[in-house]
């Protein structure tokens, strides 16, 4: 499933804020509770690179992600540039 972070910016009150969902959505502002606010911004974490001790790590979110992305590991890779052309091959 995808998941994304979103990036939100109130114009009632100028209130910034970050949000993931599973899909592209209005949030509420946190501060003076605007409804519907669109995101500027949105990242996708479908699939992410995280660095450990050992490599690069390629993540994907679970197609069973709800509540939050429940990524499992695609595999360890030495250098970040062989986790992205591993990636690059996916796509």
């Amino acid at each position: 499933m995808a998941w994304f972070r979103h990036y939100y910016c109130c114009d009632g009150c100028d209130g910034a804020w970050q949000a993931e969902w599973p899909e592209l959505r209005e949030d509420d502002c946190p501060f003076c509770r605007a409804k519907d606010v669109f995101p500027y911004r949105t990242d996708d974490w479908s699939l992410v690179i995280e660095e450990e001790i050992d490599g690069f790590v390629v993540l994907a979110s679970r197609e069973t992600a709800d509540d939050d992305p429940d990524y499992r590991e695609l595999g360890t890779f030495p250098t970040v540039e062989k986790a992205q052309a591993f990636l690059a091959r996916r796509m």
